[in-house]
């Protein structure tokens, strides 16, 4: 039985996380379940960070759709963990058995199956991957070798340090090269210098054991947005433990205390100085990288990768979106992946079919239709640029059913006056642009991924400070199993390997006293 803050001794160490995303909510999780005290700071003003999703209306409104896998125990284990009026937040996930790879110019559509995978279905799904690289023009000798690459090879730790452009010969082989690049950064956002290991954690993930309640599973969603499937129901049950949170409370400066040598002090930005034990940072790791010293961030290797969702409303499944299920569009320059949702509404009338498109390579990319990067278009052209990339033409939007367009939550479109709002001030801004009337425009984005390179040998203990522990995205441990990057697996395991760490630490320091 779980014991709530008020029963907890007054001698168990006080932990003070600093933000409230998955990462910070994991271990605010592990951290009262082994009888700490739990403060949570966050800057903004509700928990969930980047995993942000809602049900306005009747239509849905998220930063991405949530493709997860059963193979990863750490995660699935933690929703059975976390109670909601019905049950628990294991019961809002549900199998996704079809996925697709799309060619847009061409509107060619392959199915894979993502139930069970006996030794016969594994080798129907690995042909069918074949030919579809034989259908984007790969070499049969480059197959050949893939396949021999991202399977027959044994995983050991070498490969955190190998890019992925050098294991797979991006340079040697350009039409597979071609063919994985939109694949890869449309799945996992990655970029050519994402650990090989990464990648062949997610080839390989149809090998090994699932979450006995997702025996049937190896790909799966939530059946509603992520802040009401996870983020609510979990924030409500973990105030009820007695984890105390604070919003609106952002971090000011980490520094030495002077009193207690390899100790660190937090202060946020109203003057408070924050009293605790222990702090673990669940932040961005560029907001790490700027509030501690060079020394810790020369370990920290990694890209800031722009990726976003957007969110069509049809009151009628259009006939263009028809079998479509999770897919990712081969041919997108701004590497699209999709999903088709129907959220539960208490109105039946209301009941609006969901395609969610994340893009990625936001602003580098160009695009097909303008031969310009998405922070370059407007509304409109993002608009058409996005129906035309995922059907190779406008028809979604000439439907007779197509209802609205939406702009996930964190991302806008703004005027250059209002870009200069103090709201915006820790956002990133995109280029700006010029319409026809001389009006500068330009995107801000509230989040990106903090996407490690190979080179990144981020740590979850700070070299400087003995209080000091981290999690995130940003993290490299050996003992890590889910490598994949922007990934809830791997955000939710590197967390309770955080509180692994910490709670070592705080044993060590027990026993020496």
């Amino acid at each position: 039985m779980i014991k709530t803050q008020k029963e907890h001794s007054q001698k168990q160490p006080h932990i003070a996380v600093i933000g409230a995303g998955i990462s910070g909510l994991t271990i605010a999780h592990q951290c009262i379940k082994q009888g700490y005290r739990v403060s949570v700071y966050e800057k903004e003003s509700s928990a969930g960070g980047k995993c942000i999703g809602h049900v306005i209306d009747g239509k849905v409104h998220e930063l991405t759709h949530r493709q997860i896998f059963s193979k990863n125990k750490c995660l699935l284990s933690l929703l059975k963990d976390i109670p909601t009026e019905t049950g628990t937040c294991l019961d809002h996930i549900h199998p996704q058995n079809k996925v697709q790879f799309h060619w847009a110019k061409t509107d060619k559509t392959m199915q894979f199956q993502r139930s069970y995978f006996s030794t016969i279905e594994k080798w129907i799904d690995n042909a069918k991957s074949a030919y579809s690289m034989l259908y984007a023009k790969v070499s049969l000798h480059d197959i050949y070798w893939f396949k021999r690459q991202a399977l027959s090879a044994e995983i050991n730790d070498s490969y955190i340090h190998i890019p992925v452009s050098e294991y797979f010969q991006y340079g040697k082989r350009p039409q597979l090269a071609n063919f994985l690049r939109p694949m890869l950064t449309a799945w996992i956002g990655a970029t050519d210098d994402t650990p090989a290991i990464s990648v062949l954690d997610l080839l390989r993930n149809k090998e090994g054991t699932f979450h006995p309640d997702h025996p049937h599973g190896y790909s799966l969603g939530f059946t509603a947005p992520i802040s009401q499937s996870v983020i609510e129901p979990w924030y409500q049950y973990l105030k009820t433990l007695g984890v105390k949170f604070n919003f609106n409370h952002e971090v000011g400066n980490i520094l030495e205390n002077e009193e207690i040598p390899a100790n660190a002090n937090i202060w946020l930005n109203n003057g408070e100085k924050l009293q605790a034990d222990y702090f673990v940072l669940a932040i961005p790791a560029h907001v790490i990288q700027q509030k501690l010293s060079s020394k810790f961030s020369g370990n920290l290797a990694l890209h800031q990768v722009f990726s976003h969702g957007f969110q069509l409303h049809f009151n009628q499944l259009p006939e263009a979106l028809k079998e479509k299920t999770v897919g990712i569009v081969i041919d997108s320059p701004w590497g699209l992946s999709y999903c088709i949702t129907y959220p539960e509404c208490k109105e039946q009338q209301s009941r609006l079919v969901c395609l969610s498109i994340t893009a990625t390579n936001m602003d580098t990319a160009r695009g097909s239709v303008y031969d310009k990067p998405l922070f370059l278009c407007t509304q409109e052209e993002t608009l058409i640029e996005l129906s035309s990339q995922l059907t190779g033409n406008t028809q979604l939007l000439d439907d007779p059913h197509f209802v609205s367009f939406h702009i996930g939550p964190g991302a806008k479109l703004v005027s250059l006056l209002d870009a200069e709002h103090a709201e915006y001030n820790d956002w990133y801004k995109g280029n700006t642009f010029f319409d026809e009337n001389g009006k500068g425009s330009c995107w801000v984005m509230q989040h990106s991924l903090a996407h490690p390179t190979y080179q990144n040998k981020m740590d979850f203990h700070s070299d400087e400070f003995y209080n000091l522990f981290f999690t995130g995205e940003c993290i490299v441990d050996a003992k890590q199993t889910w490598r994949v990057p922007a990934t809830l697996e791997r955000t939710i395991e590197t967390a309770i390997l955080c509180h692994e760490r910490l709670s070592a630490r705080i044993e060590t320091v027990s026993h020496s006293r």
